[in-house]
C-alpha cells in the first residue's frame, strides 16, 4: 500500500515538474517573439521616419530586411520606393510585386495600392475585375480611402460595376464618418443634390463644413474621378 502511495506521489511530482517546466517555457518563447516584434515596430518607424524626410537610402537599408522577412508594412514601404523611383531606379513591376506581397496579408494600404496598379496598368496589365476585388476587400476592413474609391465607381459605373447611386452614398458615408476629407465633400454634394440620398441641405452644409475644415473647398464637380499616373 505504501508502495503504490509512493509511487503516486513521485509520479505528482514529476507531472508537477514537467508542467513547471512547460509554462515557463511557453512564457520565455513569448518574451522572445515580444523582443522582435517591438524591435521591428522601432525599425519601421524609423524608416517611415526617413522617406518622410527624403532619405530613401536609409529607408531601404532598413526596410528590405523586414521586406524579405515577409513583414507587409515593410512591403508596403518599400514598394513605394520602387513605385515613384525613391532611392531605386523606378521599376513599377517590382513596386507591384511587393504591393501583391502584402496584399496576400490583407494589409489594406497595399490592396488600395496594388488596385491602382490594376487601374491603370502600372506594372501589371490593366484589370478592372482585380481593382473592384482589391479595393472591396479593403474596404470591407474599413479603409477609408478605398470605401471612398467605391463610392466613386459605383457612382459612374466604373470597373464593371454596377451604376448604383445608393450603393455609391453608402461607401461614401462610410468613409466621411471616418474624416476621410474627399468623403465628406462628396457626402455633401450627395445630400445638396439627391444623389443616392433625400436632398437635405441642411446635412449637405454639415458635411461641406467638414470637409473646408480639412482644406476641400467646395467647388468643381466632385462625382468626377481622373487619375493621372507618372509613368517612367
Amino acid at each position: 500500500m505504501k508502495e503504490k502511495i509512493m509511487k503516486k506521489y513521485c509520479l505528482a511530482a514529476l507531472l508537477a515538474v514537467v508542467i513547471g517546466f512547460s509554462c515557463g517555457a511557453a512564457t520565455m518563447v513569448q518574451a522572445a517573439a515580444a523582443v522582435p516584434s517591438a524591435a521591428t515596430d522601432k525599425i519601421l518607424q524609423e524608416a517611415w521616419t526617413a522617406y518622410n524626410i527624403g532619405e530613401y537610402k536609409k529607408t531601404l537599408r532598413l526596410v528590405q530586411p523586414l521586406a524579405g522577412d515577409g513583414n507587409p508594412r515593410a512591403q508596403v514601404l518599400l514598394g513605394r520606393c520602387y513605385e515613384n523611383g525613391l532611392g531605386v531606379p523606378q521599376d513599377l513591376a517590382v513596386a507591384a510585386q511587393w504591393y501583391q506581397l502584402a496584399a496576400e496579408q490583407n494589409d489594406s494600404e497595399a490592396q488600395v495600392l496594388l488596385a491602382y496598379c490594376y487601374e491603370v496598368g502600372a506594372g501589371v496589365p490593366k484589370d478592372p475585375r482585380a481593382v473592384v476585388t482589391l479595393m472591396t476587400r479593403a474596404a470591407n476592413s474599413g479603409y477609408a480611402e478605398a470605401q471612398f474609391n467605391l463610392a466613386l465607381y459605383y457612382s459612374q459605373g466604373l470597373y464593371q460595376t454596377a451604376k448604383d447611386q445608393k450603393e455609391s452614398f453608402r461607401w461614401a458615408k462610410l468613409a466621411a464618418d471616418q474624416g476621410y476629407a474627399q468623403a465628406e465633400r462628396f457626402v455633401g454634394a450627395c445630400y445638396e443634390y439627391g444623389i443616392g440620398v433625400q436632398e437635405n441641405p441642411a446635412e449637405a452644409a454639415i458635411w461641406y463644413n467638414k470637409a473646408a475644415a480639412q482644406g476641400l473647398a467646395r467647388d468643381g464637380n466632385v462625382f468626377n474621378r481622373v487619375r493621372e499616373y507618372s509613368m517612367p
